[in-house]
């Protein structure tokens, strides 16, 4: 037997063995690539500046903001101002949509699935349930400022919030949402009390926010010029700036002031309003719901005081039409036109509007003063 003959089956078995070990070492990757491995939790933040949401781990939580950490990449710090909402790894489908209803006004309907998700066991988390308690306050406070509501639920509401929730995001909304449910209730220091903490805040637009909102108690309080020096103090502070929630407190403390020059009376007072509520009207963007059905709500009124009935009926409209999510502008626009359709030669349609009040907004001080 020669060297040769005796080398090839040794080589063979090598082989055969290098194929066993490179199929058995391809089976254990397979394997290892088909194993589920461990992912990352994913919080996802709604922001005002992005229409992408800002995806990760949330890791801190304060009153002035949140800190994420994505999969990729350094951390990102979202400021409270910026925040729309936030959605919880691992939280119930059914909260989106009570989220949605919120957003649309119809609080009915958000609290039946915000009570809903409450007996969810996703929903069990600390964040989850802490923020759900927030968003049922808001709800309330909706609800209950809309004149659909009781304000006292709504005050208790937000203030058991806010004692679990100081270091939250939640924190300065709630705030201004309380101060809003006290001056409602005729609780003036009250409310004036949350508005200065508001105006506390480090940001611009809620410094804005907080100082209009003592403006309106000003204004409640029957002291029209303070009032009226405080929001033109507002729309200076708010200047020339681009940034789309600074203009929005703009406009809103321009609106503030038409208000106060409805209440000085006389043509001069309603002519100057018009035409501050006519820049409103035509800079504001179409997403500012708010802003432009009070914007329509004072222009209605202007030429209502005025004698212009028609031109009166047509703005209360556009609240009927386009705004009518906005439920507290929107019950006083349907008071109005309670009045003023049957001035204009349509008394049937004075009717549905006086009998829409009664039945949408039944705790609405506009639905009270139809008995008067």
């Amino acid at each position: 037997m020669n060297l040769q003959s005796l080398a090839r089956p040794e080589n063979a078995v090598m082989k055969r063995d290098r194929v066993g070990t490179v199929l058995s070492i391809g089976l254990v990757l397979i394997v290892c690539l088909a194993a589920p491995r461990p992912t990352q939790a994913i919080d996802q933040v709604i922001r005002r500046s992005s229409t992408t949401p800002t995806r990760g781990k949330i890791t801190a939580i304060s009153k002035t903001g949140l800190t994420v950490k994505p999969q990729v990449g350094a951390d990102v710090t979202v400021p409270a101002n910026d925040i729309v909402d936030v959605r919880w790894d691992g939280e119930p489908a059914k909260l989106i949509t009570a989220r949605g209803a919120d957003r649309a006004a119809r609080f009915k309907r958000a609290l039946e699935g915000y009570a809903d998700v409450m007996t969810d066991p996703k929903s069990n988390s600390a964040n989850i349930k802490l923020d759900l308690q927030f968003l049922i306050a808001r709800a309330t406070a909706g609800q209950a400022l809309a004149g659909a509501g009781k304000l006292a639920d709504a005050k208790a509401k937000l203030e058991a919030f806010l004692q679990m929730g100081g270091a939250n995001f939640r924190y300065f909304p709630a705030v201004g949402l309380l101060g809003r449910v006290e001056l409602a209730l005729g609780n003036h220091d009250q409310a004036k009390a949350q508005f200065t903490t508001l105006s506390a805040a480090p940001w611009l637009d809620y410094k804005m926010a907080g100082q209009s909102a003592q403006a309106k108690v000003l204004l409640v309080q029957d002291s029209v010029d303070e009032a009226l020096a405080a929001f033109q103090k507002v729309i200076t502070q708010g200047g020339n700036s681009t940034d789309a929630a600074v203009k929005g407190q703009k406009f809103a403390a321009v609106l503030g002031k038409s208000t106060c020059l409805l209440r000085k009376q006389g043509q001069a007072s309603y002519e100057a309003a018009l035409k501050d509520l006519a820049g409103v009207l035509n800079e504001a963007s179409d997403t500012n719901t708010g802003v432009l059905a009070e914007a329509y709500l004072r222009q209605g009124d202007c030429l209502r005081l005025l004698g212009r009935q028609k031109e009166a009926v047509l703005a209360y409209l556009h609240v009927d039409l386009l705004f009518a999510t906005e439920a507290t502008v929107h019950a006083e626009s349907l008071f109005h036109l309670g009045t003023l359709w049957s001035a204009v030669g349509h008394p049937e349609r004075a009717s549905s509007a006086r009998e829409r009040l009664r039945s949408d907004y039944p705790q609405s001080p506009w639905t009270k003063k139809l008995a008067k």
